[in-house]
């Protein structure tokens, strides 16, 4: 069931650059280099995958499509029989939701039976994953840090030096993990390669990584409300404006749109991820490009409609989730695993609750279809530096345990909890319970990664609808000129996309004109973007991608 290491190929040479602290001095920041794949060979794991006997998809995966399983194995294989934790020390771990946080320790039958299996206590610092980077960016600068912490590389990016603090502040795991030590963690040696790869900050492994899919998120609709409506799926992003119009109707409390279509609509106009190789031989940056500022002034016409949530205009990082399980908001992008979470989140309250994914779209009938390349891993979890070597290896048998994949019972109960309390199963199906749905939440899944499967067929049409998807998406994806490069970016940059973004979001809001927005990229090319671009064009250079 495992996804091919070569999936992404080109795994060739990586780039890195060391990121500078800012102290009372400006330093400048590294320009990087290109380190060779054979140079990280020595720092990662080898991957040996971990086979589950008669474990057969109905849907077979393909270099950029999960294996699609319609319904779940009969009996699930055990793949670590001895219990992780063995000090009797309990487990600090700091992690995001994006849901109700479950009830505590001593409150909870799903903790209590995970950790009797687990052979001791964790403790869980859960926080709300719409503003985690604000938690994240706090923790780290104090220096405490809990013994395990899950960092979405979305918000590590935004990090000015967060290299830096991850060397300072985190474990070397390369003593425990690089070559063949892995096959002491047999389930932490069955991810990517190409995942692994991503986890080296500063030349150093410390990240395990959550294997990503190719894909970073889509549109999706509430089906049901769309077809109470008569309204079919956008083709264009035109299509966004009618229908705007059409779901909008604030004495009903329901508005077409929440957070998030910004990147939605930056992807169907045709801007890049993030850089892109011109005409001439040089870069661009997505905030140079006119797709880009086409799609600003398209979605600042959407906004001043007033088609938007007004929570979501109120707040950029409200709960989009909630607002569109209420049915209050019907169109919005998340990422691809947002489905199966609100399907059981709010269909147990709502049995007419569907929610579909929307075939990606161009900008107008005719344009060119893009699907934005994700980076192999898309989330890490640390373990605090200093602990010692036992503890390490405690920890790292804890994440190892957690990395259970689809047809284990360890992916079973951290996924569904135990079978006639948590969930129950009908017609080869889970069906969550009550209780499932107060207790078992996303925790220990954010002590590990896995390799991805498309299993989540309790949900009607899901797993279909997802490979179908999928593989039209995998036809039309970007040719990102670093894909299978590691980059880590330069601290100037890192510190740039917070407040550049944040400027995006006030004119769509109408805060700023929209004529602003060439001053803006000009402010960024020249207080970071410009060295950035010279350092990735070396990366690309060295790499013969340019």
């Amino acid at each position: 069931m495992a996804i091919s290491t070569n999936r992404r190929g080109f795994l060739g040479l990586v780039g890195a650059s060391v990121l500078v602290a800012g102290c009372a001095e400006k330093k400048e920041v590294s320009r990087g280099t290109a380190v060779a794949a054979d140079k990280l060979k020595s720092l990662v794991p080898t991957r040996v995958p971990f086979e589950i006997p008669g474990l057969k998809p109905d849907l077979p995966g393909s270099e950029f499509v999960q294996p699609g399983f319609l319904s779940r194995p009969a009996q699930m294989v055990q793949a670590v029989t001895a219990k992780p934790l063995t000090s009797g020390k309990e487990v600090t771990a700091m992690t995001p939701l994006w849901g109700t946080v479950p009830p505590g320790l001593g409150s909870n039958s799903y903790y209590d039976t995970v950790n009797e299996r687990l052979g001791g206590t964790v403790r869980f610092n859960i926080s709300d994953g719409n503003t985690y980077g604000q938690k994240l960016s706090t923790v780290l600068a104090s220096g405490d840090v809990p013994e395990m912490v899950m960092v979405p590389e979305w918000e590590l990016i935004k990090i000015g030096h967060f290299t830096e603090a991850a060397n300072k502040l985190f474990a070397d795991l390369s003593p425990y993990l690089a070559g063949d030590k892995a096959k002491e963690f047999p389930l932490l040696a069955n991810y990517d390669t190409a995942a692994w790869q991503y986890g080296v900050f500063g030349g150093v492994l410390q990240g395990i990584p959550w294997q990503n899919d190719p894909f970073p998120f889509a549109t999706f609709v509430r089906q049901d409300i769309m077809e109470e409506l008569g309204l079919e799926h956008p083709k264009t992003a035109q299509d966004l404006l009618t229908l705007g119009k059409e779901i909008t109707d604030a004495k009903k409390k329901r508005w077409a749109f929440g957070g998030g279509m910004e990147q939605e609509l930056q992807r169907a106009f045709g801007a890049p991820r993030e850089w892109r190789k011109k005409s001439d031989g040089t870069l661009e940056y997505k905030y140079e490009t006119a797709e880009w500022a086409a799609s600003i002034e398209f979605l600042a016409k959407i906004f001043e409609a007033g088609y938007v949530h007004p929570d979501i205009v109120a707040n950029k990082d409200a709960d989009n989730k909630g607002i569109f399980g209420s049915g209050q908001m019907i169109i919005y992008r998340d990422g691809l695993g947002s489905w199966h979470e609100n399907m059981g989140r709010f269909g147990a309250d709502n049995p007419k609750f569907r929610q579909m994914i929307v075939d990606p779209y161009p900008a107008q009938a005719g344009g060119k279809l893009l699907m934005w390349r994700n980076e192999p891993a898309s989330m890490f979890v640390f373990i605090k530096k200093g602990l010692g070597d036992a503890r390490t290896r405690e920890l790292l048998a804890l994440s190892n345990w957690a990395s259970g994949p689809f047809g284990t019972q360890e992916y079973e109960l951290v996924t569904n909890g135990v079978e006639g309390k948590h969930y129950t199963v009908e017609g080869g199906k889970v069906k969550q319970t009550a209780l499932g749905r107060k207790e078992v939440a996303p925790t220990y899944l954010f002590l590990s990664g896995r390799p991805n499967a498309n299993s989540m067929s309790q949900y009607e049409g899901l797993v279909q609808g997802l490979w179908d998807w999928s593989t039209k998406a995998a036809a039309i994806l970007d040719n990102d000129p670093f894909v299978g490069i590691r980059v880590e970016r330069p601290s100037k940059m890192a510190g740039l996309t917070v407040p550049t973004e944040d400027k995006v979001q006030e004119i769509v809001r109408g805060k700023r004109p929209v004529s602003e927005w060439p001053k803006i990229v000009k402010e960024w090319q020249d207080q970071g973007g410009n060295e950035a671009r010279e350092f990735y064009m070396k990366v690309a250079r060295e790499n013969g991608r340019l």
